[in-house]
Order: C-alpha cells, then structure tokens, then sequence
C-alpha cells in the first residue's frame, strides 16, 4: 500500500470517527457534516473528498452492524441456546462502549426505525439469527424462540438508550446484570 493510500485510509478512519462522535451525540437528523470535518481539521469539501453525503457516512456506519452478527456456518458453540443469546448481547453492547462508530451506528440503526422507515436490517437480522438459533435448540427454550429473540432486541435497545452516557458506559456490564435476571436460577433449598 502506497503512502497516499495509507492516509486516506487513515483519513477515511477518522472520518467515522468524527462522524461516529457526532452521530451518537445528535441522532441522523441533527448531526452535522460542519461540525464532523471540524472535528478532524478539514474542510466540509475536505470530508466530501471521502463521502458524498451525511446518509453515506451513517450508511457505512451502519454497515459495521454486520460484522458483529455470527457468520452463517460459523459452528455453533457447545453452550446453551440462552447463553449464546446472551454472548451476543454482550458482543454488541461491548463493542458499542469501545467503539464509537458501532455507538452511532447502533443509534443510527434505531433512530431509523422510529421515524417510521423499516426496521433496521441489524436488528432484524439479529432477531431472525436468535429465532434459528433457538428453534434448532435441544431441549426446546423455556418460551417461544420468537419472543426470546425480541427479547434479546429489547434488551441492548433498552440498555442502549437507557445508559447515562454518550460513550454508553457500562452498557455491558448492564446487559449482563439484565441476562443474569432472567436466566433459569437453581431451585433453593429449605
């Protein structure tokens, strides 16, 4: 890779960085390519030279979704259908306190979903992945593996947009707190 191609990679990066940051903070709707190149000290026309528009830049944010979603063929591990519910959970809310451009794309897939668009592919996805995963479960889940799949959506929604910060801190110790509540507890003992 040339010199050039590193730095606009390089560049490229932290424009979703800039964007990442921007996006968490104000939503789709209010975010700002201004205020987006100033965070990186370029121009707007600078930022253009990456991304042709605001809805590129959350687009390919969004896109980064993706990656956190088991492949299909990735072999299934040894451990509960519930557990692994719960370890995608808390893949997500993870990467959601460590990265900001998965933070606002995680706001960005849900913000679209509330001003009436489709749902959001991600979510949709993640949903229809716990849904297969859960029908093929031996022993059969203790609910519909429909609603344990909506389940484990409401909960990083839920923990998403009810933690106190933009970083979302302590996003994942939450969601673990949340599985840990609803998780089968050994029967007690008199």
């Amino acid at each position: 890779m040339s010199k050039q191609q590193a730095r606009a990679r390089q560049t490229y990066q932290l424009a979703l960085d800039a964007a990442g940051t921007e996006f968490a903070r104000h939503g789709f709707a209010d975010a700002s390519l201004l205020r987006m190149a100033q965070r990186m000290n370029l121009t707007k026309g600078a930022l253009y030279g990456h991304f042709s528009s605001k809805g590129e830049i959350a687009a390919a944010l969004v896109a980064l979704l993706d990656e956190l979603l088991p492949h299909p063929g990735t072999p299934p591990t040894p451990t509960d259908p519930l557990t692994q519910l719960r370890d995608i959970a808390l893949t997500v809310a993870r990467a959601v306190e460590t990265d900001i451009q998965i933070n606002a794309a995680l706001r960005l897939a849900v913000d679209g979903a509330l001003t009436g668009e489709a749902a959001p592919p991600f979510l949709e996805e993640l949903r229809r992945h716990a849904t297969q995963l859960l029908e093929t479960s031996t022993p059969a889940p203790p609910a519909q593996p429909a609603v344990l799949a909506d389940l484990l959506v409401v909960v990083l929604v839920g923990a998403y947009y009810t933690a106190p910060t933009l970083q979302r801190s302590g996003m994942s110790t939450r969601v673990q707190a949340i599985w840990d509540a609803l998780a089968p507890h050994p029967p007690r003992t008199p």
